[in-house]
């Protein structure tokens, strides 16, 4: 019988959630601020994005 691995999930640079929801990279700053977007900030400073989130929410936006 055999298993799967689990998947690990998909992460996005600051960059590339940016281009995804098409605004700047400093707008996901004040949308993780209000609570619209969570990121992870590493140590080095760097911000990553879940790709299911950043999904999720362009979907909202280009919705209305």
């Amino acid at each position: 019988m055999a298993t799967e691995a689990p998947t690990k999930p998909k992460v996005l640079r600051r960059g590339e959630a940016a281009e995804r929801l098409g605004v700047h990279p400093n707008t996901l700053a004040g949308w993780v601020k209000r609570g619209w977007l969570t990121g992870a900030k590493l140590p080095s400073g760097e911000m990553r994005f879940d790709e299911d989130e950043v999904e999720a929410l362009r979907e909202r936006i280009y919705e209305q």
